[in-house]
């Protein structure tokens, strides 16, 4: 951080954490204190006319302050809500004055670019998306936890040979990269290079490093159902078409999943999806419907076999659904 501060004539540098992570606040303080004492942070930095302090601030949780716009209210101190662009941050950012933001595991390959050069880190990975990534598998496999591999791994190889594959007795059905809001990519692309372009191909993303595995004992429409929820509970609730857009969604999966939707409901879901992903304001919203949208993809026939029959929902006298009769 303090070379990129360096590069923009930054003095103040920000890093911003969960306070859900309290072991990792802590040690973020104690490598600062070092860094200090070493004489890489703080005044006449190597005994130059460069100054640079980090302080770390802490936000409540909100899963919109990974939003950049939203992230620097958060540090102001104002509540985390996105805002319009432009200006952008780079323009009129933390308290008005111009600011660069990044994710911290692009920092962290910064000294190591600089130390061995741009050729040595454009070798690692593809030629669109060099380099390493940092991923952390969760869901039904059988080693969980933090792996960093080169951009481009078959995803294949991180599911089975890194991952271990699926405890014994299934079989693996999907994995969901880029986070909550990610897409669900299904066992026919297991040896996609896990890259940003090839991920935009199947309707999935990078995101910040989350790799879900999903087995033979899992539901789709469910899958789809919990990380709706959790988008849902986590708008900010500035923008209509995610304030209540996610709701209705959320409400459609849960008829779908009660065997209680029919066709057109479905059609519906698919309608309200496209319109959240198309006019949200930020990208919580934008990102939001993505899970829905690729179960339905690749797993369309698990919610046409939760459907009923249209005929079943002819409206009765005071519009609940009843069934209908033969002949």
């Amino acid at each position: 951080m303090a070379i990129a501060g360096y590069a923009v004539g930054a003095t103040q540098g920000y890093i911003y954490v969960r306070a859900e992570y309290p072991l990792a606040i802590d040690r973020l303080r104690l490598a600062i204190k070092q860094a200090e004492r070493a004489g890489l942070l703080g005044n006449r930095i190597f005994e130059s006319q460069f100054h640079f302090r980090i302080d770390i601030r802490i936000g409540a949780g909100a899963f919109v302050c990974g939003e950049e716009t939203a992230l620097l209210r958060s540090i102001e101190g104002r509540r985390g809500r996105p805002k319009p662009r432009p200006p952008y941050p780079s323009e009129r950012g933390l308290w008005g004055m111009p600011t660069v933001i990044n994710n911290v595991e692009t920092l962290a390959n910064v000294a190591p670019i600089l130390r061995n050069g741009s050729a040595w880190f454009a070798s690692i990975g593809t030629p669109k998306s060099a380099g390493t990534k940092v991923f952390a598998l969760a869901g039904k496999i059988r080693n969980t936890g933090l792996i960093e591999v080169p951009m481009g791994i078959p995803l294949r190889t991180i599911i089975f040979d890194i991952g271990g594959g699926t405890p014994e007795g299934t079989e693996f059905k999907a994995a969901q990269t880029g986070g909550p809001s990610g897409g669900c990519i299904p066992k026919e692309h297991l040896d996609l290079p896990v890259d940003y372009e090839s991920l935009a191909t199947v309707g999935s993303m990078m995101g910040s490093g989350g790799l879900i595995v999903m087995d033979s004992t899992s539901n789709m429409v469910d899958v789809a159902r919990f990380f709706m929820e959790f988008c849902m509970d986590e708008s900010c609730g500035k923008c209509i078409p995610c304030r209540v857009g996610t709701v209705h969604i959320h409400g459609l999966l849960d008829k779908i999943s009660q065997g209680e939707a029919t066709p057109g409901d479905l059609a519906l879901l698919e309608e309200l999806c496209l319109m959240v992903r198309e006019t949200s304001l930020c990208g919580l919203g934008q990102s939001a419907p993505t899970p829905v949208m690729s179960t339905l993809r690749f797993f369309r026939g698990e919610y046409e076999s939760m459907l009923r029959p249209a005929a079943a929902y002819r409206p009765g006298g005071n519009g609940a659904p009843h069934e209908s009769s033969a002949g």
